[in-house]
C-alpha cells in the first residue's frame, strides 16, 4: 500500500523538475527501487498510470531500475549482490560468498531506497 504515496511523491518531484526545466510534457521518468524497499514495481506502474492522468507526466514511459541489496563477506571482504533467485530456492544460498564460501552480511543502506533518478521531456 506504500506504493501510492511513493508514486504521488514521484509525480510531485517530476512536475517540479519539469517546471524548473521549462518542460510541458514528460516523455520518460526513470526511478530506482531497492529490492528491500517493499515497493512492488508492478504496483508502481499501475498507480502511476492512473495518478499521472492530466499531469505533465501523462503517457510518459516509466522506467524502473531494481537495485539489489549488497552483502559483504566476513572472511574475504568481497562485496556481492544479494541474489533474489537464490533466495527463492533457484540457486545458491544468497548469503554465502561466491568467492570463498564465507558468510555474507547485509551492507547497511543497500537495496532499501526508492528515488527519482531522471526525467526527460519537451
Amino acid at each position: 500500500m506504500h506504493e501510492l504515496p511513493f508514486v504521488m511523491g514521484l509525480l510531485e518531484e517530476s512536475e517540479r523538475t519539469a517546471r524548473e526545466e521549462g518542460l510541458t510534457q514528460l516523455t520518460r521518468i526513470c526511478v530506482e527501487v531497492g529490492e528491500l524497499s517493499g515497493i512492488e514495481p508492478d504496483c508502481v506502474r499501475l498507480y502511476f498510470e492512473t495518478a499521472s492522468e492530466g499531469t505533465v507526466a501523462e503517457n510518459a514511459e516509466l522506467e524502473i531500475l531494481k537495485r539489489p541489496a549488497m552483502l559483504q563477506c566476513v572472511q574475504c571482504r568481497l562485496e556481492f549482490e544479494h541474489d533474489v533467485r537464490a533466495a527463492s530456492g533457484e540457486g545458491r544460498n544468497p548469503f554465502i560468498c561466491p568467492h570463498c564460501g564465507g558468510d555474507g552480511v547485509l551492507m547497511k543502506g543497500t537495496g532499501t531506497g526508492a528515488r527519482l533518478l531522471q526525467v526527460e521531456g519537451r
